[in-house]
């Protein structure tokens, strides 16, 4: 009888995946690998190869698969069924969006962002321009003057600045708006601390963002919506303009001043992975700007 390779699946299927490599836990890391096999169709009958020979292939414990396998299923990228082990699901219908920084290219990860935000906070305050409500212009009002309040009491006012661009989309009247933009704020959170720490640094580029937000928030008022979005997407090119801005020295201590003041206070799901994209943009924020040094010099 043909003993199996242990590199083979049970089911027949062969799965050689590429050693483990990298500071992820070994949990991440195998997550990482089945994802991108899933989703460039690399096995066979729609089906993941048993526990046994993934653990054999990967070099790792069952417990760490097991580990893996949950994720996958909580991503919607997997189905478990009794008998049939992991199977792949083929619709995709409640796979979730996901944004991940690229530790090898940090401030371009944010700007990606600022980008991102370029387009949609545009169409927001165009929107809301056009359809607010009376009571939703005093909530927008309200958020504009929280944000002055939490700057006088020294505090970064990146959760009032968040709150104040929600208030916005709800103004639109699409809910997608104001979901898309929530889900947004664990990643946005992180670019706005940062730079509102960097605006502290200089007090032109702190009165340059409250004059961009009073613009924004009048054109809305006036029900002026090419003004409004012509004021968003003016606030977002001042805001890649800002973080660019911001030297070596200052991207080093400022983040991880905020992943010292994250650590011990985050517990949901989605502050874990805050911090954890913080402590990403602190790993690799010497080495983005030491190549941007050397690129200087030649």
């Amino acid at each position: 009888m043909k003993r199996q390779s242990p590199k083979e699946s049970k089911r027949g299927a062969t799965f050689s995946p590429r050693p483990l490599t990298g500071n992820k836990t070994l949990a991440d890391q195998v997550t990482d690998a089945l994802t991108s096999k899933i989703r460039g169709n690399e096995f066979s009958n729609s089906q993941l190869p048993s526990e046994l020979a993934m653990a054999e292939g990967f070099g790792v414990s069952r417990t760490v698969i097991r580990e893996a396998i949950s994720r996958l299923k909580a991503e919607g990228l997997i189905d478990t069924r009794q008998g049939r082990g992991a199977v792949i699901r083929g619709d995709g219908l409640d796979v979730p969006f996901r944004i991940d920084f690229d530790s090898a290219d940090l401030l371009g990860s944010l700007l990606h962002i600022i980008e991102l935000r370029r387009g949609l906070d545009s169409e927001i305050a165009f929107l809301a321009a056009s359809r607010r409500k009376r009571d939703q212009m005093a909530a927008i009002r309200r958020a504009l003057t929280d944000i002055d309040h939490a700057s006088k009491a020294g505090r970064d006012a990146a959760t009032e600045d968040l709150a104040f661009h929600l208030s916005i989309a709800q103004a639109t009247g699409n809910p997608i708006f104001l979901e898309l933009l929530r889900f947004l704020n664990q990643f946005l959170h992180i670019a706005i601390r940062v730079t509102r720490a960097n605006e502290g640094q200089r007090v032109e580029y702190s009165e340059q963002t409250r004059v961009e937000h009073m613009a924004i928030t009048g054109a809305i008022e006036r029900q002026d919506p090419e003004a409004a979005a012509t004021a968003a997407k003016i606030h977002m090119i001042n805001a890649a303009v800002r973080i660019k801005s911001a030297d070596a020295e200052f991207w080093t201590v400022e983040l991880r001043h905020l992943a010292r003041s994250l650590d011990g206070v985050l517990t949901t799901d989605r502050e874990k992975q805050t911090r954890l994209a913080t402590r990403r943009l602190i790993s690799g924020t010497k080495t983005l700007f030491s190549g941007e040094k050397r690129k200087s010099r030649v």
